[in-house]
C-alpha cells in the first residue's frame, strides 16, 4: 500500500463514529489537562515574562521603534506572545502522546478488524515496552528542538526543521503503536526496515499537519489577548490531526505486515522443498 492509498482510506477511517469513540479519551485528558494548566500558570508566566523584559536595556527603544512603525499595541501582547511560543510545543506534545497510548491501539485494532480481519495478534509488546519507546523517543525529540533552536533564526530552516522533528516523533511513535498490538519485535524491525522512506514521508506530513492550528494565531493581536481560549483551540486541532495521523499510519503498518505474513507460507514451503 501506498502512503497515498493510506491517506485516503484513514480518511475514510475517521469518519467512523468506532474511531472517535477512541479518540474522546485523549480529546477530553488533553483539554483538561490544557485547561488547567492553563488556569494555574498563565498569570504567574505573563508575570514573569513582563518582568523579564522590562530589565531587558534597550526595551523602552524597542517599544519606540514599534510605536513609530504604528505597531504600538503589540507592546500589550508581547508577553502573550512568548508565554503561547513557549506553551504551543508542549501542548502539541501532550496531544501527541495523548493520543498514542490511548487512542492509536485502538484505532489500530479498528482498522485491522475492518480491513485485515485475518490478522494475528502475535507477541503484542505490553505497557511498558509500550511507555519505555515513547519516552525515550520523546526525549531525543525533544533535544532534537532544543539544540535546534538558534538554527530556527534562519527563517527558511524555520519552516522545515520543526515540522521535521515533530514529523519524526510521529512517526516513530504512532507507527510502533499501531503496530505493538499485532506484530512480533522482529515483525516491527520488518516492517519499520522496510517502509523506511513511507513512514519519513507520513512523518514529515504529520508535522506539516500539526502546523495547521498556528493559524489560530494569525487573525491579530486578539488571539493572544484571548490566548488561554485559543490554546485550548490549538490543543483540540492537535487531536484531531493525530487522530488521523494514527489511522494513517495503522493502514500501512499493517498492510505492510499482512504482506508480510502473506510470504510466510512460501518461505516455509521453500525452505522445505528437497534440493534438487
Amino acid at each position: 500500500m501506498s502512503p497515498l492509498e493510506a491517506f485516503w482510506r484513514a480518511l475514510a477511517t475517521v469518519t467512523q463514529p468506532r474511531t472517535w469513540a477512541w479518540a474522546l479519551p485523549p480529546l477530553v485528558l488533553v483539554l483538561l489537562l490544557v485547561g488547567a494548566l492553563g488556569w494555574a500558570l498563565w498569570e504567574p508566566a505573563l508575570d514573569a515574562v513582563r518582568a523579564l523584559v522590562g530589565r531587558v536595556e534597550f526595551s523602552d527603544g524597542v517599544w519606540r521603534w514599534l510605536h513609530d512603525a504604528g505597531l504600538g499595541s503589540w507592546r500589550t501582547v508581547l508577553a502573550p506572545m512568548v508565554v503561547v511560543v513557549l506553551a504551543l510545543p508542549l501542548v502539541l506534545l501532550i496531544s501527541l502522546l495523548a493520543v498514542a497510548l490511548l487512542a492509536a491501539p485502538g484505532i489500530a485494532r479498528h482498522v485491522a478488524q475492518r480491513r485485515h480481519p485475518a490478522l494475528e495478534r502475535r507477541q503484542g509488546c505490553g505497557l511498558g515496552r509500550r511507555l519505555a519507546w515513547t519516552a525515550a523517543t520523546t526525549l531525543t525529540a525533544t533535544a532534537a528542538l532544543v539544540l535546534s533552536l538558534p538554527l530556527w533564526l534562519v527563517p527558511p530552516l524555520a519552516l522545515v526543521l520543526p515540522p521535521l522533528i515533530w514529523g519524526w516523533l510521529a512517526a516513530r511513535v504512532l507507527g510502533y503503536h499501531a503496530l505493538a498490538g499485532h506484530a512480533a519485535a522482529e515483525e516491527r524491525r520488518r516492517v519499520r526496515r522496510g517502509r523506511r522512506w513511507a513512514l519519513w514521508a507520513m512523518g514529515l506530513g504529520t508535522g506539516y499537519l500539526a502546523l495547521l492550528p498556528a493559524l489560530l494565531w494569525s487573525v491579530g493581536s486578539v488571539a493572544f489577548v484571548l490566548a488561554p481560549f485559543f490554546l485550548l483551540a490549538a490543543a483540540f486541532l492537535f487531536v484531531l490531526v493525530f487522530v488521523f495521523a494514527a489511522a494513517w499510519f495503522a493502514h500501512l503498518v499493517l498492510a505492510e505486515l499482512a504482506a508480510l505474513r502473506a510470504l510466510e507460507p512460501a518461505a516455509v514451503l521453500t525452505a522445505e522443498s528437497p534440493a534438487p
